[in-house]
């Protein structure tokens, strides 16, 4: 889909409401049931290719896959675009409490830290909102215990990021769409859990860093080396790659190292060094993204 001149050019943050027949689907398989798991994946993919229609119906003109390969098994599900890492990452194991149940935290000047949700000053203040589930506020349901990490973190997604991958340039090809974008956890956000195997918050947040950069640079190779960028999502703690040619099957060659972590607002950022060769020469451009956690 070319852009004319005269059109101003839309996007979105990145998840979009799943349809009802995939929200049944994952919330089986989180359950634990047993599934036809190709016939899933068959649904997966074309609902993946009818939200990016919907999308260029509704004008959009840099459409998402709509997070639709990060299992969201209700309607609402606040922790959707955060919790799919769990899967996604080894050294974790269930056993810790969630953000609601931590302890209440305190910020002081220079020291930013995270409290529990339960401790917020909104949800205290309107508490039998939050508590109804048909106030129109509510963020899903919680989990009864979280992950913690209890090992060195290693990155375990490598087949659910291609699928997601294949799914969506298929979608942006079946469209006639030349330019997409995808959204991956930032590091931040992904070292919201409990820790019991590294020394340091600092640590941890390294090793998450580490872990996803393998998810960062898959979505970076699949798009074309002259013209794919890493850049951050709209959203707050995640990030996105946007190509121009994500239907086009030539491998980049992309490499993205971490440089740095140093403190940013109270909060770390990570530095990256993005290296693309292509027909146009070497290019080297350092992009510094805030790795803020939401707010939401």
């Amino acid at each position: 889909m070319r852009q004319s001149r005269d059109q101003i050019l839309t996007s979105h943050a990145g998840s979009l409401p799943r349809p009802e027949a995939l929200i049944d689907a994952n919330r089986a398989r989180e359950s634990g049931m047993e599934t036809d798991e190709r016939r899933f994946q068959g649904q997966l993919r074309t609902s993946v290719a009818e939200v990016v229609r919907l999308q260029k119906q509704a004008g959009i003109a840099i459409p998402g896959d709509g997070e639709f390969g990060k299992s969201m098994g209700h309607k609402v599900n606040y922790r959707a675009w955060w919790s799919y890492s769990f899967q996604r990452l080894g050294g974790l194991e269930l056993g810790a409490a969630g953000l609601y149940d931590m302890p209440a935290h305190r910020s002081r000047p220079g020291e930013v830290v995270l409290t529990s949700f339960a401790d917020r000053r909104d949800r205290l203040k309107f508490a039998a909102a939050y508590a109804d589930p048909d106030s129109g506020i509510t963020t899903g349901p919680r989990a009864a215990l979280w992950p913690v990490c209890v090992g060195k973190l290693t990155y375990t997604g490598h087949a659910a990021i291609q699928s997601d991958i294949a799914n969506f340039k298929a979608a942006l090809q079946a469209a006639g769409i030349e330019e997409g974008f995808m959204t991956s956890i930032a590091p931040g956000s992904a070292a919201r859990i409990a820790n019991r195997h590294y020394k340091t918050d600092e640590e941890f947040l390294y090793a998450c860093a580490d872990a996803m950069r393998e998810e960062y640079k898959a979505i970076v190779d699949a798009g074309s080396s002259c013209s794919s960028t890493i850049r951050r999502s709209p959203r707050t703690g995640t990030w996105s790659t946007r190509s121009r040619r994500w239907p086009t099957t030539r491998s980049s060659r992309w490499s993205v190292s971490r440089r740095s972590i140093t403190p940013f607002a109270g909060y770390p950022r990570i530095e990256f060094d993005s290296i693309s060769a292509g027909a146009a020469g070497m290019a080297r451009t350092r992009r510094t993204f805030p790795c803020a956690t939401s707010s939401r």
